[in-house]
């Protein structure tokens, strides 16, 4: 309706297309998709893998990625990798929670001091929680819903950012961690390839694979100085998505000067 609104009081109308479950939405709608998108003036979409999914359908759009706030204040240059996992996701189907628990699980057999940190809430918290009892873990800390300002205070306290999403586009959670230099273990889903290039600026692994998960956890802590060596480069990859990188595309997108 917002397309359709803008277009009758004849306003330059552009589009941002966020999620990362376009294939299976466009493949559903594809009528409705194609009416309405090819209606506007601009389709913003977030990474090379929805682009992908565009040019399918034979829909135009213009890559432009989130902006991630930089602070150097929030960077931390870790002299090794411990065995401190973090997960910034919300406890929702989609985000695969229990892929991590169970990937933790295989970890603290091996490292018993291991520790995991699950910030964040959602319909499956309480369920997670009782998973992680039933499992018997230690060292696992559920902190709830915090404040966006509390991030990066809990990314500090940690050396490895986890995400296994079953499906994703362009998360920020990862560019924060990035940007506080922590090493990045995301499954290989949707646009992450585009923003993280496995053993370069993190390290990836197929979806809802635990085991593959747990054995990338312990090569982070048994291999600090390579481990180091991909934060760094991840901290210069994530310069690119400041506001001072993307500001021209976003003006030109929206027929403004910049």
């Amino acid at each position: 309706m917002a397309v359709y609104a803008g277009r009758k009081a004849h306003k330059r109308v552009v589009l941002t297309y966020h999620g990362g479950g376009a294939e299976g939405f466009f493949a559903k709608r594809t009528r409705l998709v194609k009416r309405v998108l090819s209606q506007t003036d601009c389709n913003i979409v977030l990474s090379g893998f929805t682009e992908g999914v565009f040019s399918r359908y034979g829909l135009p759009c213009t890559v432009i990625p989130n902006i991630v706030d930089i602070d150097a204040a929030h960077f931390r240059q870790r002299e090794t990798i411990a065995p401190r996992y973090i997960c910034t996701r919300a406890h929702e189907e989609l985000y695969n929670i229990p892929c991590i628990l169970r990937a933790f699980r295989s970890v603290q057999a091996k490292i018993g001091d291991a520790s995991l940190t699950l910030v964040g809430d959602g319909s499956l918290h309480a369920e997670l929680v009782r998973m992680a009892d039933d499992m018997g873990l230690r060292n696992v800390t559920f902190t709830g819903r915090v404040d966006n300002s509390e991030i990066f205070r809990q990314l500090a306290n940690s050396d490895v950012l986890l995400s296994a999403p079953k499906v994703d586009n362009m998360p920020v959670s990862l560019l924060e961690a990035m940007n506080a230099g922590l090493l990045v273990i995301s499954s290989n889903v949707g646009g992450v390839p585009y923003m993280i290039k496995n053993g370069r600026s993190g390290l990836l692994f197929e979806s809802d694979n635990d085991a593959e998960l747990a054995q990338k956890m312990l090569w982070a802590v048994e291999n600090p100085t390579v481990a180091l060596a991909i934060t760094m480069q991840a901290r210069r990859i994530v310069e690119q998505y400041r506001w001072e990188s993307i500001r021209e595309a976003i003006y030109k997108a929206y027929g403004l000067s910049a």
